[in-house]
């Protein structure tokens, strides 16, 4: 049986297959924004094509799917997600507006000139409800039944797609949350329905609340999404599993993941550097510079002494989201960032991009300059031989595109052509900087390992000129996301927050606490942690103090059988394959 990893890009859509016999095989297709599940299937189609087989026998002989998108990303940075209703805690509805009194992440809090951001759910949709848990897990008040119910049917006549609750201090003590999200789901059935202490049950309240409504504003896109892509690979006779790669570095069951739509926030990027780690092998030093450069996008991420980073203070756009994720800096610079000309008369290249419709000038339908149409004009990409020569770039387009631009700059296309080529090396390299030099970390100490369709163009130039002594570009560098797929463990991330008494711990202290305080059975851990797949041979665990800088990891391998408790349960953990895919990777032969 076949195992398939599939990444959703920008601009194309990347699928890499690994036979019986080992043998791994690439592909790439154009990505559809307008539906990615056909530029899914028509990548399907081209690995069939090969194999001399229709889709629907291709994909019978599939036993699994791994599958990352930039869905969940596209929809929260374009603002064109659901209309999303929230139900909090009288008198705390506006937290996530206030944000901490940060107006913009890019701005100064104290510049009161910037305008402030507008949240995704306006003030009129966000609804206080009587209730109250302190943060020592005792109930005050109870759920105002009434309140609530009126409240739900006010967000319905506003014609809401989705609704999140938010509850304060709802880590430590669910039971009003639960009730009213119970509630809100028997009064609206259709409504994508989801609660903090189901998203982020830690403490600091607009982290949690910002979280969970952004998991409310994606989570109809993503929910449908995998709807649909589920529909349409049962039509084309897949039996097998489909996983989805989520933002924490774990794979999890499509049906799962699409309950918690923040989790797929970069989810493609996200597995980018334990591909790094593993193919580097040998070949590295001691710590790893991933770098991914695609068509929308160049992604950084720093493996120090090979341990891939995460982060719980991430920023998607101007909207926090405090879940855990594979710590990733991404800037727009890609192979089809669009080169312009600024107010000051200066040469810039993106954040904007060509993407995939219409994409660069030299792919024929595109009429703007691309870092893409700059490279065929140097001769850094063959025309004749683009996409193993499935599409024969217009250099004469991209030469007009490029030449437009150059008029305004007083440089002929050739010249144009290599400013473009500098400035886009230079935003990559200031990335680079960002996320190495500013953070205390010597760049040179680093080993460099290149992927994505573009950056085999553009790394040897950055890191000569940042001192990189290193430079690994490995087979799977144009599929690098797809290939960290391969080496993921299966999983869920859980947090729970501890109570007040046992916050002042110690690494002997969690370890014995961890003993005496089971996992709480809750919705979605219950079939997680009291009813483990047969698969699941193995636990890791951790704990972490939410806003501290400290953190303990302890290994902890569960007993044959577990009991709920109805006890606290301040935990982290997540449940990983035997044998990985990583190791049935190992030994793989690359089809040509």
């Amino acid at each position: 049986m076949r195992q398939l990893c599939v990444d959703v890009g920008g601009t194309f859509t990347d699928l890499l297959v690994l036979d019986e016999g080992r043998d791994l095989t690439q592909f790439k297709a154009a990505t559809t924004p307008t539906d990615p599940t056909d530029g899914f299937f028509n990548a399907i189609a081209k690995a069939a094509e090969a194999g001399g087989v229709d889709p629907a026998e291709f994909l019978a002989q599939v036993d699994l799917i791994v599958h990352g998108t930039t869905l969940a990303t596209n929809v929260l940075l374009t603002l064109s997600g659901a209309t999303v209703g929230m139900l909090t805690t009288e008198g705390f509805r506006d937290v996530i507006e206030m944000r901490r009194g940060i107006r913009k992440v890019e701005g100064s809090v104290f510049d009161t000139f910037n305008d402030p951001v507008e949240p995704l759910v306006p003030r009129w949709r966000r609804l206080g409800v009587p209730e109250r848990a302190v943060y020592t897990g005792e109930i005050i008040e109870r759920l105002d039944e009434s309140a609530l119910k009126a409240g739900v049917k006010q967000l319905l006549d506003e014609e809401v797609d989705a609704i999140a609750v938010c509850f304060l201090h709802s880590y430590a003590n669910s039971e009003n949350e639960a009730r009213a999200t119970e509630l809100v789901e028997a009064m609206a059935p259709g409504v994508y329905v989801t609660s903090s202490s189901e998203v982020l049950p830690t403490w600091r309240e607009f982290e949690r609340f910002s979280t969970t409504v952004v998991s409310a504003y994606v989570g109809p896109a993503v929910a449908g999404y995998i709807e649909s892509l589920g529909e349409r690979l049962t039509e084309e006779r897949f039996g097998g599993r489909l996983l989805m790669m989520l933002s924490s570095g774990l794979v999890q069951e499509a049906q799962k993941a699409a309950r918690r739509g923040v989790d797929l926030l970069a989810s493609g990027p996200a597995a980018a550097p334990s591909a790094a780690r593993f193919v580097a092998g040998e070949a590295s030093g001691r710590h790893l510079l991933e770098v991914d450069m695609g068509g929308t996008s160049f992604d950084v991420s720093l493996l120090r002494d090979g341990e891939i980073g995460t982060t719980t203070e991430a920023w998607v756009g101007e909207h926090r989201v405090a879940t855990k994720m594979v710590d990733v800096s991404s800037v727009g610079a890609g192979g089809g960032s669009i080169a312009w000309v600024d107010t000051l008369g200066l040469l810039r290249v993106g954040p904007q991009s060509a993407g995939a419709d219409p994409g660069p000038a030299a792919y024929g339908t595109g009429d703007e300059p691309t870092v893409t149409d700059a490279d065929v004009i140097l001769g850094l990409v063959p025309a004749d031989y683009f996409l193993g020569g499935e599409i024969e770039l217009d250099v004469g387009r991209a030469t007009d595109a490029v030449g437009r631009l150059g008029a305004a700059l007083e440089l002929d296309p050739e010249d144009a052509a290599q400013a473009i080529h500098v400035t886009v090396n230079s935003v990559m390299a200031n990335q680079i900087t960002e996320v190495c030099t500013r953070r205390g970390f010597d760049v040179r100490d680093c080993t460099m390992v290149a992927g994505g369709g573009a950056a085999g163009v553009h790394a040897a130039e950055i890191g000569r000129d940042m001192g990189i002594r290193q430079l690994v570009v490995p087979n799977a560098s144009a599929l690098m996301s797809a290939f960290g797929m391969f080496t993921m463990d299966l999983g869920q991330e859980y947090v729970s927050f501890p109570q007040p008494a046992r916050l002042n711990t110690t690494p002997q202290r969690s370890n014995r606490w961890w003993t005496i305080w089971p996992p709480k059975p809750t919705r979605t851990s219950s079939a997680w942690a009291f009813q483990r797949p047969s698969w699941c041979s193995n636990a890791r665990s951790r704990f972490a103090m939410p806003g501290n800088t400290t953190s303990w990891r302890s290994k902890w391998i569960p007993p044959r059988s577990m009991t709920p408790s109805s006890r606290s349960s301040p935990r982290r953990f997540t449940f990983a394959m035997r044998p990985s895919m990583a190791m049935r990777c190992a030994g793989a032969k690359w089809s040509s």
